[in-house]
């Protein structure tokens, strides 16, 4: 076991709450903004997501749940590891009031008590397996893959290509890939990458960055690396916080982990994920995955239309199943 604490960061917004949408609606989407409701929609899944962390994670110091304002009915609010921040709490005022995540996760080092070692979860990222500090932090370092890809832009709708060239402008302009490869050529070349070393062996080669494999996971971080990161690009940070909505302009959190693997502070590794969205996956196959050896499943909720209440009462169903047992993170009354 680690000898320093590890904490974890969970953002939460109920989408439905009249005082959050009278709020929001204040504010108009730009044409390069991302204003979809299913952004905000809520599943009724989040107590499982606590039951998960609990089940699988019980080594974890404190969970800073971070949320407008509002709270899920069922939280046990008075539980010794659980810390409430609201937006206000920890974000500069001028960012505020904020409905893009990119605002929330660009300021996570600011909430006060945070550990200097933390996870960063979306609330639709479960624990699946049991799971030690060190899959996600050795020897104080957090444990990422590094493996190149290339930006890809397939429709004219997408927003993550978009943020990713932001953010690759920047880091073409800061580091050297070859002398960043060089300096840490067994983390670049792992074994631990599987196949996915292939990536990196046709796209080491050239002057600049052409893009990173990213997973829908949780993602371990220092609390230093997003200082550095402030205080190298405080201009492209600001800009993406005074946002009101996710942006084509903006960056976004994985600016920090394509930092770190620049700068070579990672340990080579990866907790075996999945990911799987709702309304495009079938509840069968959320179900086999709850069932595989995967530690770490995201069951994320897509802005493409279904049947949203059928397909909330099959969630539920299958949720129940895979994490049947009350968490102490929920009241007593909760079902």
């Amino acid at each position: 076991m680690v000898d320093y604490p590890i904490d974890i960061v969970v953002p939460w917004v109920d989408g439905s709450d009249e005082n959050w949408l009278n709020e929001r609606n204040q504010f108009r989407p730009s044409s390069n903004a991302d204003g979809s409701s299913a952004r905000y929609r809520e599943w009724g899944l989040f107590h499982y997501w606590f039951r998960s962390i609990e089940t699988y994670a019980p080594w974890v110091r404190k969970v800073h749940l971070i949320t407008w304002g509002h709270l899920p009915p069922f939280l046990n609010t008075n539980h010794e590891k659980l810390n409430i921040v609201k937006h206000s709490d920890y974000m500069p005022e001028e960012y505020l009031p904020t409905f893009s995540s990119h605002v929330i996760e660009l300021n996570m080092h600011r909430i006060e008590g945070l550990s200097e070692h933390f996870i960063y979860f979306n609330d639709d990222v479960y624990l699946n397996a049991p799971t030690k500090p060190e899959d996600f932090f050795k020897n104080g370092i957090p444990v990422d893959t590094a493996v190149f890809s290339m930006v890809r832009i397939s429709d004219n709708f997408s927003f993550m290509p978009y943020i990713e060239l932001n953010m690759l402008g920047n880091l073409n302009m800061t580091f050297s890939k070859k002398q960043c490869i060089a300096k840490n050529l067994f983390k670049w070349f792992n074994l631990k990458y599987g196949k996915d070393i292939l990536f990196n062996l046709c796209l080491s080669p050239g002057r600049n960055i052409s893009g990173f494999k990213n997973y829908h996971s949780c993602i371990p971080y220092c609390k230093k690396t997003l200082e550095e990161v402030w205080e190298a690009f405080p201009e492209e940070l600001d800009n993406t916080c005074r946002n009101k909505f996710r942006s084509r302009e903006d960056v976004n959190q994985y600016f920090f982990r394509y930092w770190r693997l620049m700068k070579g502070e990672f340990a080579p590794g990866k907790v075996k994920s999945r990911y799987l969205t709702l309304g495009y996956n079938t509840i069968e196959e959320v179900s086999d995955a709850f069932n595989s050896k995967f530690k770490v499943i995201c069951v994320n909720d897509d802005p493409m239309s279904c049947d949203f209440e059928t397909e909330q009462k099959k969630a539920v169903q299958l949720f129940n199943k895979k994490y049947p047992n009350k968490s102490s993170f929920e009241m007593e009354n909760n079902q």
